[in-house]
């Protein structure tokens, strides 16, 4: 059947033929439109994915750089700790050498820096490394040795013990400084 077939049983049947047209003209807008929802909706959709995987990217990247300034930190408070207990260690052991070189009957000056070795070796113990505790331990057993000798064998085992140990812990303490020190970390 024609179209002027299907008009004119329509025009019988009391239905316009521009009614009909009107109808299947909004079936195919609707359609459209439908197809049209469909499509933004996937682009709206893929847009948030989009923008959640950047947004847990930059949360992942931003933790990552706390994280390594966090560890920067640590270590610079490390490194300033171990400065610090190296430091007040050889001042006491300077200190401690003078009081076994001096001669007198008065102990207490020799008993109050052995004390201060003893307390900062252990201090050594607590901020590390190893390499440097070991000298450090070895060089106040020497120290608590020679306090009970005479003045002339205390100089003696100095000499001949502690200070090539303290040349140790001197290269010891340059090697752990120079491979922490922020200047040699790696970079970020």
């Amino acid at each position: 059947m024609s179209l002027t077939g299907i008009a004119a049983v329509l025009a019988l049947a009391g239905i316009p033929v521009s009614v009909l047209v009107a109808r299947w003209q909004m079936r195919t807008a609707l359609a459209q439109a439908e197809a049209s929802h469909r499509t933004a909706l996937e682009a709206a959709e893929a847009s948030h994915r989009t923008a959640l995987e950047a947004a847990e990217a930059s949360h992942r990247s931003a933790l990552e750089v706390a994280r390594q300034q966090i560890e920067a930190e640590r270590d610079r408070w490390i490194l300033d700790a171990r400065r610090a207990e190296y430091r007040l260690f050889q001042n006491s052991l300077n200190q401690l050498r003078r009081a076994l070189e001096r001669s007198g009957g008065d102990d207490s000056e020799m008993h109050e820096a052995l004390h201060e070795v003893h307390d900062s070796s252990h201090r050594i113990a607590e901020v590390g490394p190893d390499e440097v505790h070991r000298i450090a331990k070895f060089i106040r057993e020497q120290c608590y040795v020679m306090h009970t000798w005479p003045r002339e064998r205390r100089v003696e085992l100095w000499r001949l013990h502690v200070a090539p140990a303290r040349t140790s812990l001197d290269e010891a303490i340059n090697e752990v400084i120079s491979r922490r020190s922020p200047a040699n970390a790696p970079s970020e």
